[in-house]
């Protein structure tokens, strides 16, 4: 028996001893190999260039207590950890946890008893879909005007399943990233603080149903899928590097720190050329885009092989909506529309004495407008909505079954198909007083009304800055700045009783203004409100109300105007005409301008424009998006 208890203790004893060594060797192989210094690893622990520690704030995503300030702490930590043992709980072992890290440096180590697919790491393997996962997709979202932060778009991260069974990859998993904000925070309070960094942010993953119902069903935004094409080693230590990073905290910046940054730097940890390269004091999920499409390029003419393998477009669900209530005649929309008008105990008197496929056409047309509400209503959808979809459904159970036609939508390009946000101009102006300058305008966020970029007849721009240079006087001056404006002329496809489609338009700004000869500066907050609609493919004609404040009197003005904007695939126009308030007392002065502006490429436009908003001016001019 002493024989058989000295014997297990050699055995413990000499394990121990090579264990021991085992990790002096790895230890200083890394130190040889310099791993703490790739930039691999400081990517898996989040070390922005230039900076000394990581950014993530979360204490439990580092193993040393140094960890967040020293990268070689940190792998050492890391592994010596590895070969910690193993608990009754697998899952809060380091090898669980942080499985990244160990695929990375098994390309690099001979990690004894190293397995890609641990069984112990139970959570892990459930969430991973290590058999299923065949690609990763980067999703661009269409802008939304109704919340500040989605204004310049949004971006997701996809693991497409390739599943038989998941036909509209509803339960692909998707990660996103976004500001933890309080319930019902103050929008005012939410743009300020996210400007300067106020908020927390976090990864979260879902799947891709939950981010299909809030973005497309309830606010109605485009989404344009870039596959790209990543080896089984990329796809491997990028999906294992999400689970490392779900629920994980961050600092959000509205401009720069946000989902498209936050994204690109994890594509930036398998792909060879930089997402961040062209990074400024902002990072928009268009340039996330456009990066992807250069960096494409660039090994298309180098003979490498893609880096985007496809790109998808996603309707929302309204666009799907409308599309399909194209497929009804004249007559079927007007039936359609009068049982909406006059409610759901119309729908047998409207429809009685109709052919069958008519029946069958309009009340699957209502059948998809009443879920389509629903959806976007979401809490604050009615009772009596419910039931009307309910009677719909019954009156068309009676019927038989019916071949649904099918929907033909038109693919809607990406965004990164037109011109760059990013926009600088030169142009000669001269004044009615006779005053000529050279103008100078640069934005870095400018989806012109007028433009190859803009919004599908919508404007949006952030900081436009022009400045102008009078050489007779040998001045620099401030002719116009806009903090930001909007433009959203909202003219719907077809005609629906139900939907109310306001158009608006807001500017928060200063401009120079002519008062009796001399140059004054006037602050302005414009708010207006009115309709657009479709006079052509090509045209829209639009009536406007606006209110606004002025620092220069009159501090209050209304200004009701009409608009017409023209638009081909490289000529533009907007013109408009109208009257403003000049005082209390009913006075009006005629405000009239427009805009013409020829698309040379992609990149490059001229433009003429006429107004007499702040004084009578003429100018001729060439833009360049970049």
């Amino acid at each position: 028996m002493k024989q058989v208890i000295a014997l297990c203790a050699i055995l413990l004893f000499s394990s121990t001893q090579v264990q021991a060594y085992s990790i002096e060797n790895i230890l200083k192989k890394a130190e040889e190999l310099d791993l703490a210094s790739q930039p691999t690893w400081l990517r898996l622990l989040h070390y922005e260039d230039g900076k000394a520690c990581s950014v993530v704030l979360t204490d439990e995503f580092f193993l040393s207590k140094d960890g967040r300030n020293n990268p070689k702490a940190e792998l050492d930590a890391t592994i010596n950890a590895y070969f910690l043992p193993w608990g009754e709980d697998g899952n809060s072992h380091a090898r669980c946890k942080f499985p990244a890290r160990y695929f990375w440096l098994s390309q690099h180590l001979e990690l004894p008893d190293y397995n890609l697919r641990e069984e112990r790491c139970q959570s892990l393997e459930k969430w991973g879909l290590f058999n299923n996962i065949q690609s990763i997709s980067i999703l661009l979202v269409s802008g939304y005007l109704g919340n500040p932060a989605s204004t310049f778009g949004h971006a997701l991260l996809k693991l497409n399943s390739e599943d038989s069974n998941n036909k509209f990859d509803l339960f692909d998993l998707t990660l996103n990233f976004g500001a933890m904000l309080p319930e019902k925070e103050n929008p005012i309070r939410y743009v300020f603080r996210g400007l300067l960094g106020g908020y927390k942010a976090a990864f979260s993953d879902r799947y891709f149903y939950t981010q299909d119902m809030v973005y497309s069903r309830t606010e109605f935004r485009d989404m344009w899928e870039y596959r790209l094409a990543l080896s089984d080693d990329q796809r491997t230590l990028l999906n294992l590097h999400i689970w490392e990073v779900v629920g994980k905290h961050y600092r959000y910046f509205f401009l720069d720190k946000n989902c498209a940054y936050r994204l690109a730097e994890l594509a930036d940890l398998v792909i060879e050329e930089e997402l961040l390269r062209d990074k400024y004091l902002w990072y928009f999920p268009e340039q996330l885009f456009n990066r992807l499409k250069d960096i494409d390029r660039r090994r298309h003419e180098a003979g490498k092989a893609n880096l985007i393998e496809s790109v998808k477009y996603i309707p929302s669900s309204q666009r799907v909506l409308y599309h399909q209530l194209k497929l009804l005649d004249v007559e079927e929309l007007g039936v359609f529309n009068k049982i909406i008008s006059d409610g759901i105990d119309s729908l047998s008197r409207h429809i009685d004495n109709l052919s069958l496929d008519k029946k069958i056409l309009i009340l699957d047309s209502l059948l998809a407008y009443q879920q389509y509400r629903i959806i976007a209503e979401g809490k604050a959808s009615t009772r009596e909505r419910r039931e009307a979809k309910n009677k719909i459904l019954l009156t068309r159970l009676k019927l038989p079954v019916h071949k649904v036609q099918e929907i033909q939508i038109p693919e809607l390009p990406s965004p990164t198909e037109g011109s760059r946000p990013m926009d600088i101009g030169i142009a000669y102006a001269s004044e009615e007083d006779g005053n000529a300058f050279m103008r100078l305008t640069w934005s870095p966020f400018r989806k012109e009304i007028i433009g190859c970029n803009n919004l599908e007849g919508d404007e949006v721009a952030i900081f436009d800055l022009a400045l102008g240079f009078d050489e007779n006087e040998s001045e620099v001056f401030l002719d116009k700045f806009d903090l930001i404006r909007i433009v959203n002329l909202n003219t719907l496809s077809v005609k629906v009783a139900d939907e109310k489609p306001w158009s608006w338009q807001m500017r928060l700004g200063v401009s120079r203004v002519k008062e009796n000869g001399d140059d004054l500066y006037d602050g302005v907050l414009n708010l207006g409100v009115g309709y657009a609609g479709k006079w052509t493919e090509f045209i829209v004609i639009y009536g406007m109300m606006d209110l606004a404040a002025h620092t220069n009197s009159p501090h209050a003005r209304v200004r009701p105007h009409f608009g017409l904007r023209v638009a081909s695939d490289i000529l533009k126009m907007l013109a408009f005409y109208g009257a403003e308030s000049r005082g209390y007392d009913g006075e009006f002065k005629k405000v009239w301008g427009g805009k013409l502006q020829y698309q040379l490429n992609n990149r490059f436009a001229v433009f003429g424009e006429i107004s007499n908003e702040t004084a009578t001016r003429s100018t001729v001019g060439l833009s360049w998006n970049w």
